[in-house]
C-alpha cells in the first residue's frame, strides 16, 4: 500500500501558503529549511496513521514495517529541518513559529484521540498550513505585514471551506446529523462574514493590506454558497478543483499584489 497522504486537500492547503510565501518574499536557507520541515511532518503522518491503526489492522501488519522506517525519515527531516530553519531565522521572527505550532499542536491530539477527521483536526490543518506563511516570510526577509497577508487569506479561505465541505458530508454520513449539519453551516457562515468584515477593517486601518481583500472574498464568498447551497456528495470532486482554483487565483492576487509593493 501506499504510503503517501491520502487527505489529497490537504495537499493543496500546504503548498499553496508554502509557495505563495516564498515567491512573495524570495528565497533563504532559513526559509528553505522551513518549508523541506512542513513537507517532511505532512508526509509523516501518513505512516504514523498506519502505525497506530488508523488505516485498519491489515494495513499495519502488511505495511508496518515500512511505514516505520518511512516515519523515521520524514520525522527526522521535520526536526533536523526545523531546528536548523530555527538557528537561522533573523533574530526576533522566532517567534512566529508559535502560530503554525499551536494548531499543529491541536491536531496531534486530535491524532492520538483518533480524531484526526474531526471538525477540531481539519481546522487545525487548515490553520497551521496557513499559518506556516508567517514565518517563512519573516525567515526570507518579508514584513510582517506581508508575511500576515498571506497568512490571513489563505487561512480565512481555508477554514471556511472546510468546513462548507463538512456541511456536505455531514449530511449524508451515517444517514445524516441535522443537529451537525446546522451546527457546522452556522459555523461556517458566521466565520465567513467575521472573516470578510476582520479583514477588510484591519485593511481599512492599514493593519493589512487591501490585496488580503481581494484575495480571500472569492474564497469567502464560494464557501458560503456552498454552506447554504449544499451540493450532492457526489459533486465533491466538481467543489474541490473549484477550491483549487480560488487557492491558485489567490495566490495569483497576493503574488502579485504584494510583490509590486
Amino acid at each position: 500500500m501506499s504510503l503517501w497522504p491520502k487527505e489529497h486537500g490537504a495537499y493543496g492547503q500546504l503548498a499553496f501558503p508554502l509557495v505563495t510565501s516564498l515567491a512573495v518574499a524570495g528565497l533563504s536557507a532559513s526559509a528553505l529549511l522551513l518549508a523541506l520541515s512542513a513537507v517532511a511532518a505532512f508526509l509523516a503522518h501518513e505512516p504514523l496513521l498506519v502505525l497506530r491503526g488508523g488505516r485498519g489492522g491489515r494495513a499495519r501488519l502488511e505495511a508496518g514495517r515500512r511505514a516505520a522506517v518511512w516515519l523515521a525519515v520524514t520525522g527526522g527531516l521535520a526536526l533536523l529541518g526545523g531546528a536548523a530553519g530555527l538557528w537561522l531565522m533573523p533574530e526576533g521572527t522566532r517567534w512566529s513559529l508559535l502560530l503554525p505550532l499551536v494548531p499543529a499542536a491541536s491536531f496531534a491530539a486530535a491524532l492520538l484521540r483518533t480524531d484526526a477527521k474531526s471538525a477540531q483536526g481539519e481546522v487545525a490543518v487548515a490553520l497551521s498550513f496557513s499559518l506556516l506563511a508567517v514565518p517563512l516570510g519573516l525567515a526570507a526577509g518579508a514584513p510582517l505585514r506581508e508575511a500576515l497577508a498571506v497568512a490571513v487569506a489563505y487561512a480565512a479561505i481555508f477554514v471556511t471551506a472546510t468546513l462548507a465541505v463538512r456541511v456536505v458530508i455531514l449530511k449524508v454520513r451515517g444517514g445524516g446529523s441535522p443537529g451537525a449539519v446546522r451546527a457546522t453551516r452556522a459555523a461556517a457562515l458566521v466565520l465567513a462574514a467575521a472573516g470578510g468584515a476582520g479583514i477588510t477593517a484591519a485593511a481599512t486601518s492599514l493593519v493589512l493590506p487591501w490585496t488580503t481583500v481581494v484575495a480571500a472574498a472569492p474564497g469567502l464568498i464560494a464557501a458560503t454558497v456552498l454552506a447554504l447551497g449544499t451540493p450532492s456528495p457526489a459533486r465533491l470532486r466538481a467543489v474541490g478543483w473549484t477550491l483549487i482554483g480560488i487557492s491558485a487565483a489567490a495566490a495569483l492576487v497576493l503574488v502579485i499584489g504584494l510583490r509590486s509593493r
